[in-house]
């Protein structure tokens, strides 16, 4: 069974984190606060659960319960989870696409044989080895969108989801198999749902705007560069030099 799934990546970390670590440990932790409230007070039911994993320091992996047939609800999820970061000060790349989750805890027969500490986690003497406990094409196909041309914080989405355009979605096709969303611009009807009942505290577009032009500004020599460029291009935002 496939089901929808979101990878988003906070961009600039090999920079950010050796500079001021709190750079990237605010604003994930933003994102990781916005999306309990979402998964617990919007989607907290079966068929409409949330499987959601943190992926090294700076992704995040969100997969759905079952296929739903429609995009609204992983864009409206990945634009919100978007504009938080950028409200607290960092930007992301996102993609979303489909396809298969499941628990791996059990392909690893060779470790049964030795003692566990904890879920997932197996002692090597004093140290540790934890396993990750979930793989499936879900995860490799949004972390391929998330990861194509073009550069920049832009959110990808996989155009066989697309076959309807939500209202009030706001989005640039690249090719056949991928669309752009503007995640600036974007405002959903289940976007307005999920902030009224996760109280999630978003800026208006005005705002939006603003935080991604001085962001980039302040980025100075990428700010000019392609992965500039196309961070404001593809969210309709003004360009540098204007």
């Amino acid at each position: 069974m496939n089901r929808w799934a979101i990878f988003l990546d906070i961009e600039g970390v090999s920079k950010i984190y050796p500079e001021d670590s709190l750079r990237l440990h605010l604003p994930f932790d933003a994102a990781l606060d916005a999306l309990y409230r979402i998964g617990s007070k919007v989607y907290p039911e079966s068929p409409n659960r949330l499987f959601c994993h943190q992926v090294g320091g700076d992704g995040l992996i969100i997969v759905s319960e079952f296929a739903e047939g429609k995009p609204e609800v992983p864009i409206s999820i990945a634009v919100l989870l978007m504009q938080v970061l950028l409200r607290k000060g960092a930007v992301a790349k996102g993609g979303i696409s489909e396809g298969t989750f499941f628990d791996v805890q059990g392909c690893f027969p060779s470790l049964s044989a030795y003692p566990q500490e904890g879920e997932r986690t197996f002692r090597l003497g004093r140290g540790i080895l934890t396993i990750f406990p979930v793989m499936g094409t879900a995860l490799i196909n949004s972390h391929h969108f998330a990861s194509i041309p073009p550069c920049g914080c832009r959110l990808a989405i996989d155009n066989s989801l697309m076959e309807s355009i939500p209202d009030g979605l706001v989005v640039n096709d690249l090719d056949s198999k991928t669309s752009i969303v503007d995640w600036i611009h974007t405002k959903t009807l289940t976007m307005e749902g999920i902030i009224s009942d996760a109280g999630l505290h978003i800026p208006n577009v005005n705002k939006l705007e603003a935080l991604l032009v001085d962001y980039v500004r302040n980025t100075g020599e990428l700010g000019s560069s392609e992965w500039g460029r196309n961070s404001l291009h593809y969210n309709g935002c003004i360009t540098l030099d204007k």
